[in-house]
């Protein structure tokens, strides 16, 4: 089906960028590692904010960019043996490397995906098509939130640890909303916005209550259009990038605010792509959840962009969206 990892990605940079990113004796280490005498074929991206990526034939090297970002690689080498070994589509670990001539931190070794990844995809497909992708993304998500949380390692048995990166820590995730009282102020404001009265944030809250005491599971935490595989048939095949694993609640998988642009131009039709993405992912579960309207209602609370800062038309856009989208829920529950 794949041969795992890195997705064949036509926008790495060749392999001069090597010698820029590597002295002329760590690239001799690197011809020791990957038992090659010969670099032309291998590549370098540095797309990911936390790690460069050396791609050879059929692994990949992933090189934290400071010591910052070990961390993260330690957590992703604790949740990929435990992923394989569930039968999860995921990268198979195949060393951590710790050597000070090839790289100053651990490196990760990983096998190499033979695929695109949605994002090289999302900005040519209609909606039957998007619903089709979340509809099969659901139930891989499925698959690992399946695992018993007593076979999770302790390493990775916690909730994702805030970013060390100043500009990272100021992102929220799904979890930062739960804080006491964030969500009510936010559905008060929301109702204020879209001209709905300020009781109707009872009826809100009462409606997503049981999404938020859903039973933590195993997550990845950071799911958008560049972790997502596609097959050469056009079927999710894998996800990467598990620097984020942990246990903590099963919702953040279903965060659109963790995604790129793309699936924003979509907004308005978001109660379709949330239907598909949940539905198969509640179906594939086997357990009680929630109908997928609460879970909507609540993304889309929580992913409505704060009314001040409005400084971009995208911004602006977003916000009227939002606020369509609310009345039209408010208008069945």
């Amino acid at each position: 089906m794949f041969e795992s990892s890195y997705v064949t990605n036509p926008n790495a940079l060749d392999s001069s960028a090597l010698e820029v990113v590597l002295t002329p004796p760590q690239r001799n280490r690197l011809r020791e590692v990957l038992e090659t005498a010969d670099l032309s074929g291998v590549r370098l991206t540095g797309e990911g904010w936390h790690r460069f990526a050396i791609l050879a034939e059929d692994r990949v090297l992933l090189l934290p960019r400071s010591h910052r970002w070990v961390p993260g690689l330690e957590r992703e080498a604790v949740a990929l043996p435990l992923l394989t070994s569930y039968g999860i589509p995921v990268p198979r670990l195949l060393a951590r490397i710790v050597d000070d001539e090839l790289w100053p931190y651990p490196v990760t070794m990983i096998t190499r995906y033979r695929a695109r990844s949605w994002a090289a995809l999302q900005d040519n497909v209609d909606l039957g098509r998007w619903q089709r992708t979340l509809t099969q993304l659901g139930e891989l998500v499925a698959s690992y939130h399946k695992i018993n949380i007593s076979e999770i390692p302790a390493a990775i048995g916690n909730p994702t640890p805030g970013s060390p990166d100043p500009m990272e820590a100021e992102l929220r995730h799904f979890e930062d909303y739960l804080v006491e009282s964030r969500l009510e102020k936010l559905s008060f404001d929301l109702a204020v916005a879209a001209e709905l009265p300020a009781t109707r944030v009872d009826r809100w809250l009462q409606v997503i209550e049981p999404c938020l005491v859903l039973q933590p599971t195993l997550t990845h935490r950071d799911i958008n259009e560049g972790q997502i595989m596609i097959n050469s048939d056009g079927d999710v095949c894998g996800l990467i990038d598990w620097e984020s694993a942990g246990v903590q609640h099963p919702l953040s998988d279903f965060d659109f605010g963790e995604w790129g642009f793309g699936i924003w131009e979509h907004e308005l039709e978001f109660s379709l792509l949330r239907k598909a993405f949940w539905d198969s992912y509640r179906n594939a579960r086997g357990v009680d959840l929630p109908d997928w309207p609460p879970v909507h209602l609540l993304m889309t609370i929580i992913g409505a962009p704060p009314p001040e800062g409005h400084t971009t038309a995208w911004t602006a856009q977003r916000r009227n969206r939002t606020i369509t989208n609310l009345r039209a829920i408010d208008a069945q529950i």
